[in-house]
């Protein structure tokens, strides 16, 4: 998932240059060994990847939309990214408005909130004002009766 500006620029250059490199292949003219056929279809894996990646993070960016879809919670990281694109502010002005500092909200966002406490979770996501629900489902657990 690209997170950031900066991301975009890197990945749409990864991207020029894999477009590139598929350009080389397939202008031979002459049967690609099997190595080189198998190196043109990874590149062209790498390319839908960086594509879908690119896609996913104009549309947050121009999306007109201020309702952000519903997901598990194993997934806040991405929602808590995706809030921050698609308000448009800068790591900075996000930081700023969460009252956090903006290496500890990068150093979050490059382990993708793995070792966020809660409170700073909930301090994040009272910040933005993000309601989070949740709900939980029991396991269907039957009891067995001792004989």
């Amino acid at each position: 998932m690209i997170k950031n500006e900066k991301q975009y620029k890197i990945t749409l250059k990864k991207l020029f240059g894999i477009i590139e490199d598929i350009d080389q292949f397939q202008s031979r003219s002459e049967q690609l060994p099997a190595k080189e056929r198998l190196s043109l279809v990874s590149l062209q894996v790498m390319q839908d990847q960086l594509k879908n990646e690119i896609n996913a993070y104009v549309l947050l960016k121009t999306s007109a939309s201020t309702v952000l879809t519903e997901r598990s919670i194993d997934d806040l990281p991405n929602l808590l990214i995706e809030y921050k694109i698609r308000s448009g502010m800068t790591q900075k002005e996000f930081s700023e408005k969460i009252g956090m500092k903006e290496q500890q909200l990068q150093r979050y966002e490059a382990e993708n909130f793995s070792s966020i406490s809660f409170k700073n979770l909930l301090k994040i996501l009272h910040a933005i004002g993000l309601d989070v629900t949740v709900k939980g489902n029991m396991p269907d657990v039957t009891v067995q009766k001792e004989r």
